[in-house]
């Protein structure tokens, strides 16, 4: 899920700003679907989700770099990370949470398909309602949402009624990862109260803090690898790493900052609760596209609960907008 951004006024929309944003969409959409996708397809050979999570957050931060600083398509303002202030507790905490986030998605996608992940994830909003009730007590949680988490729950215990690849682990990591980008909102609230950048700068910081919190757990996780069992190291799967899986990394790398990126972008130009509506719709096209590449089984109780969750987070999105 991408970090939310501060809302602007959205003009409306030409002909040509339609164009515009469908072509954005469909950007988000496939791209997403291709990260999602190659997720799951290298780590059923290389079990490595610290690993790729540093590799998808590398390609993001060396690529918004360029798009920020070198480039400078887009203003940039600086966040420092050397010099003691709010924002900078807010950060490393916020990139702390989000970091986590994937890598507790990489993992769920070692144990379970990339559908039956996608529909619960899409249980985010649960957490992000108990989280408002336990700790924004000034934020208003209707009825209407409350309501829409009736579909979300039963929904994401349909899709995953006689799923193969369901396991308790694999629901514990997804579950993990809910919190994490639910708590990643929370925190992203709090920085733009005194940071006056945009999500994309936001991304910026947050991926290259989060780069570093990365190089320091897999050079840890390959250490007490040496200690404990060489299957903990990175160096125990590249026996069989080739060029042709150098390439699925570049693109599963690209791919995730692609669709983060035109996350922020569609989110610049519509309304929050229009793009909530269409990363809802994304799921539903990453779902799709992963039964088709993998040629995954999906029964009549499945479909309905990957329908029925999704209908719970467009409701949810709609009593939000409310």
């Amino acid at each position: 899920m991408a970090l939310p951004v501060v809302e602007k006024d959205k003009k409306s929309f030409g002909t040509e700003q339609m164009l515009v944003v469908g072509a954005a969409i469909a950007l988000w959409y496939s791209s997403s679907a291709i990260a999602n996708t190659t997720s799951r397809k290298i780590l059923t050979s290389i079990p490595a989700p610290l690993f790729l999570t540093l590799v998808q957050f590398t390609v993001a931060t060396v690529l918004l770099h360029f798009y920020l600083r070198i480039l400078k398509i887009q203003p940039y303002r600086e966040l420092s990370l050397t010099k003691q202030s709010k924002e900078r507790t807010v950060l490393l905490r916020l990139a702390g949470v989000y970091t986590a986030g994937f890598i507790f998605v990489n993992a769920g996608y070692v144990i379970v398909n990339v559908s039956l992940a996608e529909t619960l994830r899409s249980a985010e909003p649960l957490v992000s309602v108990l989280l408002a009730l336990l700790f924004l007590k000034h934020e208003k949680v209707s009825t209407l949402m409350l309501v829409s988490m009736i579909p979300i729950v039963v929904g994401g215990g349909l899709s995953s009624f006689g799923d193969s690849t369901f396991s308790p682990l694999g629901l514990l990591f997804v579950t993990v990862s809910n919190v994490s980008f639910s708590m990643r909102s929370l925190l992203t609230k709090h920085l733009h109260s005194d940071y006056k950048g945009d999500a994309l700068n936001v991304f910026y910081h947050v991926s290259r803090v989060g780069l570093i919190y990365l190089l320091f757990l897999n050079a840890s996780r390959d250490a007490l690898g040496i200690l404990v069992d060489e299957k903990w190291q990175v160096t125990y799967y590249l026996g069989s790493f080739d060029s042709n899986a150098a390439r699925v990394f570049l693109v599963n790398g690209f791919c995730y900052f692609l669709y983060n990126q035109m996350s922020f972008f569609v989110l610049s130009k519509v309304e929050m609760v229009t793009h909530a509506v269409a990363n809802a719709f994304r799921r539903v096209v990453t779902i799709v596209f992963s039964v088709w590449y993998f040629g995954n089984e999906i029964n009549t109780v499945n479909a309905c609960g990957i329908v029925l969750a999704i209908s719970g987070v467009l409701l949810y999105s709609k009593a939000k907008s409310s």
